[in-house]
């Protein structure tokens, strides 16, 4: 039996593995989160909200889903997170088209979105003039300068192009924190202002559709 509307939380995130998890933990779950996104305040409980799909992108892809089956129990909407860099893709477009058809199968057209990471995950750690990531990531203050020195960089670029080999390359060579508590950290720091990433902007866009602020306290 359905519960009834009024029982039911806000909404349910589909991720594709533990970094998504903690990074929406850490950006969420921090308090009065929803003011820095320009929302109402919403239901987000990291234990209720958030289901981590055990074998990555591929079974977010394939199996999005079943996974989200019994949530439509529970849960009102939905927001499905992938990589869009990943062995087997087929691009950002399909994957979106592809998710999206299969949940307009279960979900209430509206109810449901896709953000796809361009490329990968790892883009949202990456803001030039935000100081708290070289002490979340356990870095040199000047890691801009460093990745472009690398090549990982553009100087005319405001992210790396391949941001995970970018980390990749700070943790091989300047010993980042390579736990996925590190995107928790980085993540409770980021500025809306300072993000300029698509999939950023695309969740919290949804985000304030679906919880829309008229009046701030």
């Amino acid at each position: 039996m359905t519960q009834g509307e009024e029982e039911r939380r806000d909404v349910v995130f589909l991720v594709a593995d533990g970094g998504m998890q903690q990074m929406l933990d850490g950006y969420l779950g921090r308090e009065y989160a929803h003011r820095g996104l320009g929302c109402a305040s919403f239901d987000f409980d990291p234990l209720e909200d958030i289901v981590v799909a055990p074998r990555c992108d591929p079974e977010v892809y394939g199996h999005h889903r079943g996974l989200l089956s019994f949530y439509q129990e529970t849960h009102r909407r939905a927001i499905v997170m992938i990589d869009e860099k990943w062995e087997g893709s087929p691009g950002a477009d399909a994957i979106t088209a592809h998710i999206e058809l299969g949940l307009a199968k279960d979900w209430e057209a509206g109810s449901f979105a896709v953000i796809v990471l361009k490329p990968e995950l790892e883009s949202w750690l990456w803001q030039e003039n935000n100081p708290n990531i070289a002490r979340e990531l356990r870095i040199p203050s000047d890691y801009r300068q460093i990745l472009e020195k690398s090549g990982h960089w553009p100087a005319d670029s405001r992210k790396p192009v391949l941001p995970k080999q970018a980390l990749e390359h700070m943790k091989k060579h300047h010993g980042a924190d390579q736990s996925n508590a590190a995107f928790r950290r980085v993540t409770a720091t980021i500025s809306v202002r300072g993000c300029v990433d698509p999939a950023f902007t695309l969740l919290r866009d949804t985000l304030c559709a679906w919880f829309p602020e008229t009046t701030y306290s």
